[in-house]
Formats: structure tokens, sequence, C-alpha cells
């Protein structure tokens, strides 16, 4: 059964904990949280401080509460938690509300591109396999 109140959306963001030194980045996100992809392990019940790559915008700071890790281990599911009278923080939630409720646009502009690749008007694009 689905719990979450806002839709997912399937976005690659880069994303830092600072406090853990830790890279990871998101496999979807929502106005409530995201799932992180991590290396490492973070426990569940863990109060995170994260700082988030948006597109265009630049690197902003949220916090979240680890709600759960992946079936498999590799990685979080973060609620977001705006401290209360926080104003920084507060300021940071709302550039990402910003950001997440203009996703349903890219999602319709996606819906087309994909829409062109199946009428065989657009061929699907992707980058090569990155080599070391």
């Amino acid at each position: 059964m689905e719990r979450r109140r806002s839709p997912r959306y399937p976005v690659n963001l880069r994303v830092y904990f600072p406090g853990q030194k830790l890279w990871g980045y998101t496999k979807d996100i929502s106005l409530d949280g995201c799932f992180i992809v991590v290396n490492k392990t973070v426990n569940e019940g863990f109060l995170a401080d994260i700082l988030l790559e948006l597109p265009i915008i630049g690197v902003i700071f949220l916090k979240g509460y680890v709600q759960h890790t992946g079936s498999k281990g590799e990685g979080v599911g973060l609620q977001f938690v705006q401290v209360r009278f926080a104003q920084e923080q507060s300021a940071y939630y709302s550039l990402y509300v910003d950001y997440i409720n203009l996703l349903p646009e890219h999602e319709k502009i996606r819906a087309k591109y994909l829409e062109a690749v199946q009428k065989g008007v657009l061929k699907l694009q992707s980058f090569p396999a990155e080599t070391s």
C-alpha cells in the first residue's frame, strides 16, 4: 500500500552528507523527501544534514530523517524536516519546493520526447559508458 503524500519524480541529483563526508545521488525526489543512493550504511532514525545540488539553482542545505534503508542496502529513504523557527532552513526548503513544483512540466517534455522516439521520429540518445 502506497503511503506517500506527494508524487515522486525519477531525478538524479548530487547529494553530500557533510557530517559523514559521504557522497551520493538521488534516485527519486518528492516534496516530502527523497531516496539517496550511497555506498555506505546510514542508520535508520538518523537526523542528517545534506547538501543537494539543484540544476541551474545551485547547492542547497536540507535536513532529513532517515526513514528506511533500501531493501538491498543500496541507499536511504530520507524524509525532509523543516526546523521550526530556523529561517535559513525554511528558505532552502522553499527553494526546493519551487523546484519540485516545476517537475510536472519536465515530465510532460519527457513524455513528448519518448512519444517521438516511439513513433520513430527521434532516436533515444544516451551517453557511452565512462572509461577510467
